[in-house]
């Protein structure tokens, strides 16, 4: 999660933070309104003061994760960065679970191929802006023929699960961590098979998440890269684009007190160890509604790289700004979380999804559905769902 040569030694933390990584501009299938946003204002005055905050303390007592009723027509996947590749695999493997995707600075499935963490830094990000484009080395063709080899064997589900599935992408103008070009690719990957697209790729914001509840200005890069961006002097909200993209018209956001909890549920009975790099526990968002037994929806969401628990608290889990969607419109959030790890453990120094086969030292099966934490990520929805 870096900058250009001008401020290298701040552009050499977040490079191995990578490597380790009808609202609003964009273009959709069909619709194309990404130029009347192309000049939204950038700097801190323009999007001052609309970051909500909320008195969320942090829970204390780990919890088993539950089951819930959930609506299997309604259960998507999400992430940023390491997260959004960890989110395309999930959803490319698992397409006849996950109903929707939404990808914030990920890539292509399988992007790293079997390069490991030096193909994913030479293919999947690297510095982008102003000067480096041209060095951009497209693993689309590689991404597809190895999609299709997995789909005729059934280590993922068919890829004809993913045509008229809606797909939510965002790549910032500014994003000097994931290429814009890399997320260009995975629009044209989903398109090829069927999907149907929205591309969020005239925000000038730099590498991160974006909601109104980031607390970083929309170009501003850095720690905890959850960004705050806005059109035409209004805040905007990706987060809305994609639940009423994926769910429909949306009831209200809720701007105060929530219904729901933040729960603190244990990872390790799913199969998360430090030889996965995973945390010992997770976080899960349940509303009123879903925890009186109503029926509900599902998100899967995802961190990127340096936004674990251990090191952001939990505010990943307070500014992505699907909670206050979720509570009013009934969605269980589960945010499943990493750990820093180095040898003699996987070395993912910061703690990073794994999307280029650090688990167990190497998993060749990373991105299917045999693969080592994506089993972990898998049985959390199968028991939130009761899903076999």
């Amino acid at each position: 999660m870096k900058t250009t040569a001008s401020a290298m030694p701040r552009a050499s933390a977040v490079a191995l933070a990578l490597c380790l990584t009808a609202c609003g501009a964009g273009e959709s299938d069909g619709t194309d309104a990404s130029a009347s946003h192309r000049s939204a204002p950038a700097n801190a005055s323009a999007v001052a003061g609309n970051a909500a905050r909320k008195d969320a303390s942090p829970p204390t007592t780990t919890v088993r994760l539950q089951r819930y009723k959930i609506d299997p027509n309604k259960v998507f996947v999400a992430g940023i960065s390491s997260g959004g590749f960890a989110a395309v695999q999930m959803h490319v493997a698992h397409s006849s679970t996950f109903k929707g995707a939404a990808v914030y600075a990920g890539g292509v499935y399988w992007c790293a191929g079997v390069g490991g963490a030096a193909t994913a830094l030479a293919n999947c990000g690297g510095l982008t802006l102003p000067t480096n484009q041209a060095s951009y080395s497209s693993t689309l063709t590689a991404s597809e023929t190895y999609l299709d080899t997995q789909s005729a064997l059934g280590t993922i589900d068919s890829s004809t699960n993913l045509r008229g599935q809606p797909v939510y992408l965002w790549s910032g103008t500014q994003d000097q961590v994931v290429n814009p070009l890399e997320m260009a690719d995975l629009r044209s990957e989903y398109r090829h098979y069927g999907a149907t697209v929205h591309f969020d790729n005239a925000y000038p914001a730099a590498h991160g998440w974006e909601s109104p509840d980031g607390e970083l200005a929309c170009g501003t890069l850095g720690s905890p890269y959850m960004v705050r961006c806005a059109t035409a002097g209004a805040t905007y909200d990706s987060v809305k684009t994609w639940l009423t993209m994926f769910i429909g018209p949306l009831r209200p956001r809720n701007d105060g007190k929530l219904s729901g909890a933040l729960l603190t549920f244990d990872q390790t009975e799913f199969g998360a160890s430090p030889n996965l790099s995973m945390s010992s526990t997770g976080t899960v968002f349940v509303p009123g509604a879903c925890a009186r037994g109503e029926q509900c929806g599902l998100v899967l969401a995802m961190h990127g790289c340096l936004q674990q628990e251990s090191l952001i608290g939990n505010r990943w889990v307070t500014e992505a700004g699907i909670n206050e969607w979720a509570d009013t419109n009934k969605l269980v959030v589960v945010y499943p979380d990493t750990i820093a790890s180095s040898a003699p453990g996987p070395t993912n120094p910061n703690g990073c999804f794994d999307w280029w086969g650090y688990s167990n030292q190497y998993d060749p099966n990373y991105a299917v559905k045999s693969g080592l934490q994506m089993s972990v990520l898998y049985a959390m929805v199968q028991r939130v769902t009761g899903r076999p």
